[in-house]
């Protein structure tokens, strides 16, 4: 599936199931969500964070190895069949977007991916310096008009506490304030400010393109500020980068974000908030 745990680890001290824990959350690209006691390595809770993960069931509390389900597996199924409708896509449920953390709320926030696949494998002769995937992929959203989420999770408990659906992959890193205030970007450009106790939004300011960096925040000379760098760019916007046209290109990514260029356009630029 292409599901490389790669993503970060975030260390917070909380009490689940009714005790303190020094914890290890962790948002993997296979779309679960796993609570981890840092200090022991006990697996306290694995759970879906996105809702059209069908991969596999659910995730042994024993062993941390998945149900997986049979028709949603290349592997299973063999080389040379395409296994359709896998939930999520190659590039996971979250990518690199960092989540955050907010020690007043007790939530994480968490841009998503909302995509499932279509992927064929093949055998392919490593050559060094060529692409060495070994697939076909077509890429398309899980939901009509929404191929993102940014989520509130709970990770005491492993669950959603509100969701705000996004057309496109939410790409950008999530900040969240001592303030309350959470602020994440979209591909079409928006960099948006929420209420991180219920989602709620608050502020949206179009950048001149698509956002895939990380909010920041700074202060100077007593005042706040928030910046965002805006310019489309990597795995989503790999079509418009490289002027990519079939569906299967850029590992299926052209197809699924076709439509993108029509929302936003190419660019590099910082925009600077003052609060």
């Amino acid at each position: 599936w292409d599901y490389d745990g790669v993503n970060e680890n975030i260390l917070v001290d909380q009490k689940v199931k009714g005790k303190m824990r020094k914890m290890l959350v962790h948002f993997d690209r296979n779309g679960f969500g796993y609570t981890m006691d840092r200090a022991t390595g006990e697996l306290l809770i694995a759970e879906k964070f996105d809702p059209s993960v069908n991969w596999a069931n659910s995730i042994n509390m024993k062993t941390g190895l998945p149900d997986r389900v049979a028709t949603y597996s290349p592997e299973a199924n063999g080389e040379d069949t395409q296994t359709t409708g896998i939930c999520p896509a190659a590039h996971g449920a979250k990518d690199q977007q960092p989540a955050a953390y907010s020690p007043r709320t007790g939530l994480f926030y968490v841009p998503t991916n909302h995509i499932c696949m279509d992927l064929e494998p093949f055998e392919v002769e490593y050559l060094a310096g060529q692409p060495y995937v070994g697939a076909e992929v077509n890429m398309f959203a899980a939901t009509k008009d929404n191929m993102g989420n940014f989520i509130a999770w709970d990770a005491r408990e492993g669950k959603i506490v509100w969701t705000n659906p996004e057309r496109f992959s939410v790409w950008s890193g999530a900040m969240v304030t001592a303030g309350d205030v959470v602020f994440y970007g979209t591909l079409e450009g928006y960099l948006k400010a929420l209420d991180a106790k219920t989602g709620r939004e608050l502020w949206r300011f179009k950048t001149p393109s698509g956002i895939i960096g990380n909010v920041n925040s700074y202060k100077h000379d007593g005042k706040q500020y928030i910046s965002i760098l805006s310019g489309i760019g990597g795995w989503a916007g790999i079509g418009m980068t490289n002027n990519l046209e079939n569906d299967t290109d850029g590992l299926g990514a052209v197809g699924a974000y076709k439509s993108l260029s029509s929302w936003t356009t190419l660019g590099g630029v910082l925009s600077v908030f003052s609060l």
